[in-house]
């Protein structure tokens, strides 16, 4: 769940910067799937257009649904997919993001064919809604997971 692609290939210099997160991932796994990506840039597009990357816009994502039964999955949750309404506290905010109920449905549903969970980019720019949100989102994949074992 990201609103940004994180496809480029360095940014502002840096190789290993949060911007270029799946260009890495996509060095060790088969593919990405994107939820919720709304900003990119013309190059992250470019390469968003590979049959390794599955894009799913936020208008789609609550009918979004794919299989992992013989796959290995790592679920990546950048706060950033939400809406700012919702997650104000986060360093690169794209407005008609997702909410929390579409987030937590999608956590829910790839739990069982998880490896790994994380929430990123989860700062203290408000009161504390961003973070319960991120937890909340941390406690559901963990009761899914465990239901699932």
């Amino acid at each position: 769940l990201d609103a940004h692609l994180d496809l480029r290939e360095a940014y502002a210099g840096n190789p290993l910067s949060h911007s270029t997160v799946t260009r890495h991932a996509l060095e060790v796994a088969d593919r990405a799937v994107v939820l919720g990506a709304r900003a990119g840039s013309e190059a992250e597009w470019d390469r968003a257009d590979a049959g390794d990357v599955t894009v799913v816009p936020p208008e789609e994502v609550p009918a979004w649904r794919d299989e992992f039964e013989d796959e290995s999955v790592y679920i990546s949750v950048d706060i950033d997919a939400a809406d700012p309404g919702f997650a104000p506290g986060t360093g690169t905010m794209e407005p008609f993001g997702l909410t929390p109920r579409e987030m937590h449905d999608v956590v829910r549903s790839v739990a069982p064919h998880a490896e790994a969970f994380d929430v990123v980019e989860v700062n203290d720019r408000d009161d504390g809604q961003t973070a319960t949100l991120a937890a909340k989102l941390l406690r559901a994949f963990v009761a899914e997971h465990a239901a699932s074992q």
